[in-house]
């Protein structure tokens, strides 16, 4: 990570993560990963799911139309609620 006050850089370990990423749909670093569509938002399909099993996209990187911090706070619900889901499916 990097404080842009102060340049100070430090390393965080996580084991997942939720990426706010603005109002553009910054998702390049999931090219060949994961299906972008030509304007660079995350494809999925049911709202929240990617061609990659475990792998689910939410809120301004995926919904074009209702970019707002409530929808992505919504979307974001739906996808934690697929993540326990998957999670139960495979003994975790």
């Amino acid at each position: 990570m990097r404080n842009t006050a102060t340049q100070d850089e430090s390393v965080l370990s996580v084991s997942a993560m939720f990426l706010g990423i603005g109002h553009i749909p910054n998702a390049a670093m999931f090219k060949g990963l994961i299906d972008l569509d030509a304007d660079g938002y995350i494809k999925t399909t049911d709202q929240v799911f990617t061609k990659v099993p475990g792998v689910f996209a939410c809120g301004d990187v995926q919904d074009r139309r209702y970019r707002q911090a409530i929808t992505a706070a919504g979307s974001g619900c739906m996808a934690a609620l697929e993540v326990e889901k998957y999670l139960e499916e495979h003994g975790h």
